[in-house]
């Protein structure tokens, strides 16, 4: 399956300031017809794990997100911004222009079309790391046997701040599933929960660093609307026949994200398939 990455040029034309999840601005953009007009219904669908990610915009190697003040950018500033869905050769088309907004007026142009089909990665003798840039939205109830749904689906159990090896390759799944067509049946759910205990129970955790964080959605009603997510990373090795599966579902996350929220930023994530320490697994060593 081929996948396609749009990354845009964004300059303020004036002072700006930000809505707290800055990805509005390009989500703006695609449903008034200025940019990538034809994935107006993928935007505006309720489908979950729907192949679409927009990107959070990025300023000095930051992503623009609130998580309780204000995000101001000055006029002139060159921000980025990503657009991941189903390739099509609508995209080839793609140009910018100078466009208003509610958030203010931007120069908009395209810097870079990147293309992945799924070609295989060398991960024999290989960590996996796995970086969470954006906070990362992972539903506990993937733990949740599927025998099970019917009985403890409706409980809100919010979402998981200390991920796994066995969580994000289910929910990276989940995403390349969507891919596929929908998710929403009980194969995809046997499924994901087999990778859930097969990843947890064949993996070793090299080192991480993981912090939760809080980000602000918007306002409603006078009060704001916030999520609780995880950033920081993890590095792991995935033993025997799934590693090169893993991967597979992993290195489509770099397009998709993990977890809710890929249509307004949330869930940014970076798969890399790194060297080993000369100790062979590295147990106990933490990247910096």
């Amino acid at each position: 399956m081929r996948v396609v990455k749009v990354t845009y040029n964004v300059i303020p034309v004036h002072d700006v300031l930000l809505p707290p999840l800055s990805s509005k601005v390009i989500k703006y953009l695609i449903l008034d017809g200025k940019i990538l007009p034809f994935l107006k219904d993928l935007v505006t669908s309720r489908t979950k794990n729907k192949p679409l990610f927009i990107s959070n915009l990025e300023f000095g190697g930051r992503r623009l997100f609130s998580t309780g003040k204000p995000l101001r950018v000055k006029a002139g500033s060159i921000m980025r911004g990503k657009v991941s869905f189903p390739f099509t050769e609508e995209v080839l088309g793609e140009r910018g222009g100078s466009f208003r907004t509610p958030y203010g007026e931007f120069q908009v142009s395209v810097e870079v079309l990147s293309v992945f089909d799924g070609s295989d990665v060398q991960v024999e003798g290989r960590n996996f790391l796995l970086e969470f840039l954006t906070p990362t939205l992972l539903a506990s109830k993937i733990y949740l046997p599927p025998s099970l749904h019917e009985r403890y689906g409706k409980i809100d159990s919010g979402y998981a701040l200390l991920p796994t090896p066995g969580l994000v390759i289910a929910a990276a799944y989940r995403q390349y599933a969507g891919l596929l067509g929908t998710t929403a049946n009980q194969e995809a759910d046997q499924k994901a929960f087999k990778l859930l205990v097969l990843g947890n129970s064949l993996s070793r955790v090299v080192g991480f660093n993981l912090r939760p964080i809080t980000a602000v959605l918007g306002e409603e009603e006078g009060r704001l609307r916030k999520t609780r997510g995880v950033v920081g990373w993890i590095e792991f090795d995935v033993l025997g026949p799934m590693k090169r599966r893993a991967a597979k579902y992993l290195a489509y996350s770099n397009y998709f994200g993990l977890g809710r929220g890929g249509g307004v930023g949330l869930g940014e994530v970076q798969f890399r398939v790194v060297e080993r320490s000369k100790g062979g697994g590295g147990e106990g060593e933490l990247r910096t």
